[in-house]
């Protein structure tokens, strides 16, 4: 590998572990935009970070409830990217959005532990 590459990786490596030292105030974020979106709308920790089983190269899962931001394909992408945006972050956020319904036929029934983000 050039070493061009290996510094690229060191900054990537650098960089996610300040994101993720930052955790709180992250999700404390993407609560803000969720809510600025839609104010009834919850905002969940889950998966590994949530179970205390988060690898060094783990994402972040993060579910939104939302009637309104989960209606269909359209609001599920905008949503997503409009705090993608915001956040400036790639690669570190898997961020899902979800209906009521679908949050309780479906995700309900994988989701293990479900942290509520707290701001």
């Amino acid at each position: 590998m050039s070493r061009e590459f290996i510094e690229l990786l060191r900054r990537q490596r650098a960089a996610r572990e300040e994101i993720l030292k930052n955790l709180d105030f992250y999700l404390c974020r993407i609560s803000q935009i969720a809510r600025e979106l839609d104010p009834s709308a919850e905002v969940y920790l889950f998966g590994s970070f949530a179970r205390g089983a988060a690898r060094p190269d783990s994402d972040v899962d993060v579910l939104i409830v939302s009637d309104a931001l989960g209606k269909d394909l359209l609001s599920v992408a905008e949503t997503v990217d409009k705090i993608t945006a915001e956040l400036g972050v790639k690669g570190v956020f898997e961020i899902h959005v979800a209906t009521r319904d679908l949050f309780e036929r479906w995700y309900r029934g994988f989701i293990d532990v479900l942290i509520p983000t707290r701001c």
